[in-house]
């Protein structure tokens, strides 16, 4: 199976185990719990998307000091197959989702 399938698919389950724990907590009466859990773990994802799209890219790329009007060599260039930020949002995209509903629904 290919890794960005894992990855959604781990999301997924994620996202579906934050919003059912929140939903949990709402039934029990700990509203309030409910609403930071879920304001937590929404900032949590979107943390740690951003902080991976933005950190786990290419040193290469980082350091390169190209000049605006010059083509960055294709050695440079950074591998499309399964990279860190791709994974990351593929993990990322249905934890945010399902935890943004879980804020929206039980605020």
């Amino acid at each position: 199976m290919p890794a960005p399938f894992v990855a959604a698919s781990c999301g997924v389950l994620l996202g579906t185990l934050t919003f059912l724990a929140t939903a949990w907590l709402w039934r029990s009466g700990a509203t309030h719990a409910a609403a930071l859990t879920a304001e937590v773990a929404l900032l949590l994802a979107l943390t740690c998307v951003a902080a991976f799209a933005v950190l786990a890219g290419p040193a290469r790329m980082r350091r390169a000091r190209v000049p605006i009007d010059r083509v960055v060599p294709p050695s440079w260039w950074p591998r499309d197959t399964d990279t860190a930020p791709l994974l990351a949002a593929c993990v990322g995209a249905p934890l945010v989702i399902a935890a943004g509903i879980a804020v929206l629904v039980f605020r």
